[in-house]
């Protein structure tokens, strides 16, 4: 009932996109669905949940490449991604490639080829005039990104709570501010569990 504090109602969205088998070229073919929730407590208080699984396979066995992985953690508005990877937000981690939540292999993050998201929320629109909102909000997140089928474990995730606020104002539009704390650190890298992390992206969430 609102794109940027929903209060009531639910989405689901399925996506596809495929690469198609030209010489030379990566050819690959990714599958993502999410279902969100949004329901009133009481008052104004209102509690989202939303989970996400995105897949990545290929058409053959020629032409194979880590091109277009799952990497999680942080925003993309943070990452400065390259089209290299499909970064998926994450709060609490700081992603980029020496901070994402990835498969590693021979010492690399390559990212993988199926990825799990479970994030719930509690928010509270403090102020809602016509010319600015603010919206304080605390949340759980976790997630996790897998090498293939054979490591999928869809509740093996790394986990963050923490608190933020969305500010939407007419000129700038919605800008979400977030400060997570680590429950797991990523294996392999310098992101340990007990940690906090601020993050910052710009648009909508939902």
């Amino acid at each position: 009932d609102n794109p940027i504090s929903p209060t009531t109602g639910s989405k689901l969205q399925l996506s596809g996109e495929i690469a198609p088998p030209l010489p030379g070229f990566s050819q690959f073919y990714k599958v993502k669905t999410s279902y969100q929730n949004h329901t009133t407590l009481a008052g104004k208080l209102v509690m989202s949940n939303s989970v996400e699984y995105g897949y990545l396979g290929y058409l053959g066995g020629g032409q194979r490449s880590n091109f277009q992985r799952f990497i999680l953690g942080g925003t993309q508005m943070q990452q400065r991604q390259s089209f290299l990877d499909d970064n998926i937000d994450l709060r609490g981690f700081p992603g980029g490639r020496g901070g994402s939540i990835s498969p590693i292999v021979n010492g690399e993050l390559i990212g993988g080829r199926l990825y799990s998201k479970y994030t719930m929320e509690l928010r509270y629109p403090a102020v809602a005039e016509d010319q600015v909102q603010i919206i304080p909000y605390t949340f759980f997140d976790a997630g996790n990104a897998y090498l293939d089928f054979q490591h999928f474990a869809p509740f093996n995730v790394k986990r963050a709570t923490g608190f933020g606020v969305r500010i939407f104002l007419p000129i700038l539009g919605l800008v979400d501010l977030s400060y997570g704390y680590r429950l797991d650190g990523i294996p392999g890298t310098d992101v340990e569990a007990g940690k906090w992390e601020f993050l910052f992206n710009i648009g909508a969430p939902f």
